[in-house]
């Protein structure tokens, strides 16, 4: 009896995040096709905003952002702290993804950081990136469309939130791992190596270093992200 009472148990807690795991599917399945290029160029719009977002909030200038549609961009700042600059777009979009998991728990602080994520995009967007191109009418559309559904449904952001959160993450993961096996020295852990001495050809060499503690902070945002999920639901059932 206590054995299929153990079994119920766990079965809800996955069930309760099933949206989780059905994203996390839906966004392997079809990684590679046109369904999910949308998301995945916008997801590296987002990335090119934290290194805007990041240079702005250390005192420095932005001059231009773009992104490109074979998920390619570029943020050129002047002035402002590099390093954290440089490790924001990574970093910054796995905080952010955990973030959109974590506040699960709190539906409004929920609905708050999409519409931070879509402002973000919209503003920089306008203020950064020529107009005309693919990634100008993006940035509009997939800010304002963040803004919208934050404001006018709970579960339309909540969906929303989760989506978003997953490929967020997932994208992060991604471009360490696609960036540093072929072109190490032109990610952002490679001009981060050469900012701080090291020559274009043996950049690598700390670029990975560096690339590695991007990775072990970013998977442990995510990962406490989805254990305190975890924990609340188990105190949920536990006092039921």
């Amino acid at each position: 009896m206590r054995f299929f009472k153990k079994i119920r148990y766990i079965a809800g807690i996955f069930w309760h995040f099933r949206y989780y795991a059905l994203s996390v599917a839906l966004a392997l399945l079809f990684w590679e096709t046109p369904l999910i290029k949308p998301f995945r160029f916008f997801v590296v719009l987002v990335h090119e905003v934290n290194h805007a977002g990041a240079a702005l909030l250390t005192g420095g200038q932005v001059v231009e952002m773009r992104t490109h549609w074979n998920e390619s961009g570029h943020t050129l700042t002047r002035g402002g702290f590099f390093p954290l600059i440089s490790a924001a777009g990574y970093v910054g979009s796995a905080l952010w993804g955990a973030l959109l998991i974590y506040t699960s728990l709190f539906p409004q602080i929920q609905r708050l950081a999409l519409m931070l994520i879509g402002g973000g995009c919209l503003g920089m967007t306008i203020y950064y990136t020529p107009w005309g191109g693919i990634d100008f009418y993006s940035g509009i559309g997939g800010g304002s469309a963040l803004i919208a559904v934050a404001l006018l449904s709970q579960r339309g952001a909540r969906v929303a939130a989760v989506w978003m959160g997953i490929m967020l993450c997932l994208y992060s993961l991604h471009d360490f791992q696609t960036d540093l096996l072929y072109v190490p020295e032109q990610t952002d852990a490679g001009i981060l190596a050469m900012y701080l001495g090291m020559p274009a050809p043996t950049a690598f060499l700390l670029a990975y270093p560096i690339a590695f503690v991007w990775v072990i902070f970013s998977i442990s945002a995510m990962y406490r992200a989805m254990r305190a999920l975890v924990r609340a639901e188990r105190r949920r059932r536990g006092n039921q």
